[in-house]
């Protein structure tokens, strides 16, 4: 008995090391992202906005899509500290590429980089998420997911916040008439990214490898050209309904947060008068804080078990959200402080439900995955997430090259919600 205190002890140590890597990981991802996002949102218009924001959003999507099989490969092949420590080290170097690119005014080449850092995600992604069953045990997945929520989405809400704050600090009052112009008067943030991926990469040599049921099968190039892993990984995803539907459920919220993040600076620029990337930024961070209270909610009596029913709760509060969004936005009677308020605290609320709905989901999915495949079907996740998500971007970028505006583009987001969710939920009540 006292074996397993101490045990269980040193994996809550090496568990706490791991969380800071995972936040300190997303602290960096996002501040890239911020600076090129508020770089956008200075210089241009209302359509020109939106469709450079999705398209950002869409760099960091496609390597999830790309190295899906590779990803998932690597991750069941080899010890998952290992990917981490590689990930983590290679980070270091784009960073110091993006830190070049932003005393140079290099803006293109700044933006390209968008795609390697998220290159470098995608590989760690499957080993970071199913580094949690393997340190905390199948006993351990609810807790350990809501930590591992509740960490990521502290990371996300502070780098807004604080990257945002560097950024308009640096850039002061200048009036830029370019993002090289931008980029070069804010260039020392770009050591602030380089130093936190140094520490994120010693974190993860506090990482310790626990022996696990690793693949030993050889990666193909032809059966990945030939799209043979894919369709195997996909019918492994297929073959279990609950893996399914729980992967289905978080894709349809992941695409319509992805979709909220793209409009929603340019729709407060135009409905609200909002001039300041800060105050943008803050409305879309109140929907993390919004995540990390339904996560701790839904995790804080989850030690040994899932809560099915906030799974439906969530669900459901998302919905509603959804629709209240554009409703309050069209009401002209109210003032655009006022809306600006109401709009902020909705999305606060879309955040609950989604931390409600997203750490239940997850945990049913990786009890449900076998031993050596849950590599695969975490990168399946991701993969099937981010099809959903750069679907929806896609579809942003037609519908503002055709003119319409964000409110037409928000209540699309509700239809999502209304008829997505509709059938998730359907399907889960059916089978669990």
């Amino acid at each position: 008995m006292e074996e397993s205190q101490q045990i269980s002890r040193e994996r809550s140590v090496i568990f706490s090391i791991y969380l800071v890597a995972v936040f300190l990981n997303a602290f960096v991802d996002l501040g890239h992202k911020i600076i090129i996002q508020n770089t956008i949102f200075m210089i241009y218009g209302e359509q020109q906005q939106i469709i450079l924001t999705a398209i950002v959003n869409a760099m960091i999507l496609v390597p999830f899509i790309l190295l899906f099989t590779l990803s998932g490969h690597l991750s069941d092949k080899f010890a998952k500290t290992s990917v981490m420590r590689f990930s983590a080290f290679s980070a270091v170097i784009i960073t110091l590429g993006i830190t070049y690119c932003y005393y140079n005014g290099l803006y293109k080449t700044a933006f390209g980089f968008t795609l390697l850092l998220a290159t470098q995600s995608a590989i760690y992604s499957p080993a970071k998420m199913g580094y949690i069953k393997e340190c905390l045990s199948k006993a351990g997945l609810s807790r350990g997911n809501a930590l591992h929520s509740s960490v990521v989405l502290i990371a996300i809400l502070l780098g807004t916040v604080f990257f945002s704050y560097l950024f308009e600090a640096f850039l002061g009052t200048m009036q830029a008439s370019s993002p090289e112009e931008i980029l070069m008067k804010i260039a020392p943030v770009g050591w602030v990214l380089v130093g936190l991926s140094t520490v994120e990469f010693l974190a993860t040599l506090g990482t310790r490898f626990y022996p696990t049921k690793l693949i030993s099968a050889q990666f193909s190039i032809p059966k990945l050209i030939s799209f043979k892993y894919l369709a195997s990984n996909f019918k492994a995803m297929r073959s279990n309904e609950i893996v399914w539907y729980s992967i289905l459920g978080t894709a349809i919220f992941w695409g319509m947060s992805q979709n909220l993040v793209a409009v929603i600076p340019a729709h407060a620029k135009v409905n609200f008068g909002v001039e300041s990337p800060l105050v943008v930024n803050a409305m879309l961070a109140s929907s993390v804080i919004g995540i990390m209270i339904g996560a701790f909610l839904s995790g804080r009596k989850s030690l040994n078990f899932i809560r099915i029913n906030n799974i439906y709760t969530g669900s459901i509060l998302i919905t509603v959200c959804a629709i209240l969004v554009p409703v309050i936005s069209s009401l002209n009677f109210i003032p655009n402080s006022t809306a600006l308020i109401l709009v902020t605290s909705v999305i606060l609320l879309f955040g609950v439900g989604a931390g409600m709905m997203i750490v239940p989901l997850n945990a049913l999915m990786q009890a449900h995955s076998p031993e050596d495949g849950l590599g695969s079907m975490l990168a399946g996740k991701n993969w099937l997430q981010n099809i959903a998500m750069i679907s929806l971007l896609i579809f942003t970028v037609i519908l503002a090259n055709l003119s319409f505006g964000s409110e037409f583009i928000l209540y699309f987001n509700a239809f999502i919600a209304v008829a997505g969710f509709s059938i998730v939920l359907k399907k889960l009540k059916a089978i669990l």
